[in-house]
């Protein structure tokens, strides 16, 4: 498990989901956008917007955090690379 930490900007939820083929579909999910600023090598800052999927229930821990510093506890999908800091 890993921990984001960012400026909360917005809640939203996403587009709900029809599979074609079955005509089945999946409720959108609730999503995080963070702002999350990192210090690069020159010692700029570079700002990246980052979308979170977090599950429904938790979306009354988050609600009352906007415009303020969050952490946010992730897991990961698919390929990532990691450095040392």
């Amino acid at each position: 498990m890993f921990i984001i930490k960012g400026e909360l900007l917005h809640i939203f939820k996403s587009a709900d989901y029809t599979n074609k083929e079955t005509g089945e579909t999946a409720r959108g999910k609730v999503k995080l956008q963070l702002l999350v600023k990192t210090t690069i090598r020159n010692g700029e800052i570079k700002n990246e917007l980052i979308d979170i999927s977090i599950p429904t229930e938790k979306y009354s821990v988050y609600k009352e955090s906007m415009n303020q510093i969050v952490e946010v506890e992730v897991g990961l999908i698919g390929k990532c690379s990691f450095y040392g800091v």
